[in-house]
């Protein structure tokens, strides 16, 4: 593979001086840092222990490694590491200078959560917290947050978007790091803060680790936080030559400390006298795509000046804006994979990209219902009919059908039966912890009838002056032997009315709120519940309880099996996505409220900024695509009207920041879709091209002159 004009110049840069490379999504950015370390090497005869690549994870650091093994031998190969294995390695250089202690390393994140429900079990006590281990999870949340940003607790917290319940982390993070101390111990983010800390805090620590470098090569630094800033800044010093590659428009993990600060103003402060490269042409996907994207982010102002532009080779991408309708009696997601498929493409170059997995549920359901086999990213919280508080919802409509519990067991019941009961009759929780849950539940099955095996639990295994636990468990109770009596009477009630009925009965609202860290976390899992009452609406019409139930348990059997194959649709969040692409990519559920996200609470001053996060994230999405890419919203008048007249950019003042299900995603606004989708046509010099006419055809003309062409499009008022 050549290099094009602009990675010649990257891997040819002054090896005496910093860079920082703005590069685009699909440019080839690999391929340009594994020429310009072969360019060090051979050409320039740097020593390779001398050079360190820091990759971003994991499976990058070792595609890295094997790409410069392959390209200058395995002998001439420099190290590549993540930020953590770099820490690490900085770390072990301290003990041997005398500089650190060789503490133990704690990988296991379970019993990292353990020490800190550890740590936090006065706390919880005090604040209400039944739960220390579920607290620790946000805890440890904080503790990361605090670590990766290196400012104080105080200020962690006042910036962030953290759960009032839990002011009280503030002061507990140093009783966190109190207890870590005495007890010798690193957890994964100790990795970088210590070797931080250590060198912020003893400059002769810092001139130890100077200099065992020349240069450094850091890929995907736009997600970047400040201690793995702080980390690169002590490892290069001042004798060591950086090199970051990144684009400022893929800044997507915030909610981890990453800050398109670092790539736009951060580099030059730390790394003075540098020169800026921009790789923006891409080989991933067509002028069409490249001008709808650049339309979308544009509406960010605080971003390098750059334009992503299709190369010459670069395939021809097809941009589709389809509406949420039924077709053939098929939903719009199953029309688009039985095209794909009918045109000779395969399932698994398919995917479904989404904001968060709650806006999926509509899309799995009519995938589940069509047969078509998919494979879902995120475990089995995202899957809507595999959540937690679904599974239990479709427990109770069984049990009312006549299909749980048929028959009390005889003996005792097996684990599988009393896990599944159990996550029917403990959701929402019933406080009365995770042993005697599945006590409860092995005597509901071995005394189902009238809900005897709830009484009898509370007899045996609930203190007498426990009046509030006896009254949940016996409340449980009551609506088991109500729902069980239907199904032996074969009373069956219509199912959506049931299930209003059960999410009145058990508070579902409340308790999701209740048991949800965060305000976010709540409404991921509402969305998916609403999704599945919304289903149960559609499809439970002309049919008994039972009927319905069945179609539910072969959805579940079909889920199952989809599983396990090879050949399937992949639908992940674009978070995931990132650094991949695939020939298909379909983006539903493209309204006002589910992308962008509109929180349940936002302070006004932040919307600015959290709306350009989420403009990055749907440009991260959309740029994913090769040959088709299928952006699914609901029927907008509006959004047709803006689209014909060639608008494009920032349309803030136009779209409400409100949740509106009936309004197309604002970035659809601002995709210019309709001028974008004639670039190519202008491009090949189409006739039709003179007549052509835009509201905003800046962005587009600026396009042409980068690419030499000698045409513009015309601004009409």
């Amino acid at each position: 593979m050549a290099l094009s004009p602009q990675q010649h110049s990257v891997v040819m840069h002054d090896f005496k001086l910093h860079a920082l490379v703005l590069a685009v999504a699909g440019s080839g950015k690999s391929f340009t840092m594994v020429e310009r370390i072969a360019y060090l090497v051979e050409a320039i005869r740097v020593d390779p222990t001398k050079i360190v690549a820091v990759m971003f994870n994991k499976k990058a650091a070792d595609e890295m490694l094997l790409k410069l093994q392959k390209r200058i031998g395995k002998r001439n190969a420099p190290e590549s590491y993540t930020f953590h294995g770099l820490g690490t390695r900085t770390l072990k250089r301290l003990i041997q200078g005398g500089f650190a202690e060789p503490w133990a390393f704690e990988a296991n994140t379970h019993k990292a959560t353990k020490f800190a429900a550890e740590v936090i079990g006065s706390a919880c006590r005090k604040y209400g917290h039944k739960y220390p281990r579920l607290v620790a999870k946000e805890f440890l949340s904080f503790i990361d947050r605090v670590k990766s940003d290196l400012e104080s607790p105080e200020s962690v917290w006042e910036n962030g978007n953290w759960p009032a319940r839990y002011e009280w982390f503030v002061p507990w993070y140093n009783q966190f790091e109190k207890e870590r101390r005495e007890k010798r111990i690193r957890f994964f983010s100790d990795l970088i803060y210590d070797p931080v800390q250590i060198m912020l805090n003893n400059p002769a620590a810092a001139s130890y680790i100077e200099g065992r470098y020349a240069h450094v090569i850091l890929d995907e630094y736009q997600d970047i936080c400040e201690s793995q800033q702080a980390l690169i800044r002590f490892i290069a010093g001042l004798t060591a030559v950086v090199m970051c590659v990144g684009d400022d428009d893929q800044t997507i993990y915030g909610w981890r400390g990453a800050k398109s600060d670092y790539i736009l103003r951060d580099f030059h402060r730390d790394f003075p006298g540098g020169t800026i490269y921009k790789l923006n042409r891409t080989w991933r996907y067509g002028h069409a795509l490249s001008c709808a994207a650049n339309y979308v982010i544009s509406g960010n102002s605080d971003r390098a000046d750059k334009l992503c532009i299709s190369s010459s080779k670069a395939p021809n991408t097809e941009l589709f804006l389809e509406y949420e309708v039924i077709q053939n009696g098929k939903p719009k997601i199953v029309n688009i994979v039985d095209h794909w498929l009918k045109k000779g493409g395969q399932l698994e170059e398919m995917v479904v990209l989404v904001r968060s997995y709650s806006k999926s549920a509509e899309s799995q359901f009519h995938l589940l219902q069509h047969g078509i086999p998919f494979r879902l990213e995120g475990g089995d919280e995202a899957s809507v009919l595999e959540n937690k508080w679904v599974a239990s919802l479709i427990g109770w409509m069984q049990l009312a059908a006549g299909q749980l519990a048929i028959n009390p067991y005889a003996g005792d019941p097996d684990i599988g039966s009393i896990v599944g009961i159990r996550k029917v009759i403990d959701v929402p929780l019933l406080d009365i912890g995770w042993e005697k849950s599945g006590i409860l539940a092995k005597m509901v099955l071995q005394h189902p009838e009238e809900g005897q095996g709830f009484g009898n639990f509370v007899s045996l295994h609930v203190a007498s002056q426990n009046q509030q636990m006896s009254d949940r468990v016996l409340k449980r109770g009551k609506l088991w032997r109500k729902l069980r009596h239907m199904g032996k009477a074969r009373e069956y009630p219509k199912a959506v009315i049931l299930l209003n009925e059960l999410m009145y009965f058990l508070d579902i609202e409340k308790n999701v709120t209740k048991e949800s860290d965060t305000d976010e976390e709540a409404d991921e899992i509402l969305s998916l519940i609403e999704a599945f009452i919304e289903y149960v609406k559609l499809n439970s019409k002309g049919k008994s309880l039972p009927e319905f139930m069945n179609h539910i348990q072969d959805l579940l059997t079909f889920s199952e099996k989809a599983k396990e194959s090879t050949v399937a649709l992949l639908i992940t969040s674009i978070h995931r996505s990132k650094g991949m692409e695939w020939p298909c990519v379909i983006m539903p559920s493209l309204y006002q409220g589910a992308f962008p996200i509109v929180p349940r609470s936002i302070n006004e001053s932040k919307i600015e900024t959290h709306l350009a996060d989420e403009r990055r994230l749907f440009y991260v999405g959309m740029t994913r695509a090769i040959r088709q890419l299928y952006m699914i919203a609901p029927r907008d008048p509006q959004l047709d009207e803006w689209l014909r007249a060639c608008k494009g950019g920032n349309c803030d003042d136009v779209i409400p920041f409100a949740k509106n299900r009936s309004v197309a995603s604002q970035f659809l606004y601002e995709s210019n879709l309709y001028l974008s989708k004639a670039l190519p046509a202008i491009l090949a010099g189409g006739r039709g091209r003179e007549s052509l006419r835009a509201s905003s055809p800046e962005l587009l003309n600026r396009y042409l002159e980068e690419l030499g062409v000698d045409f513009q499009v015309p601004k009409i008022a």
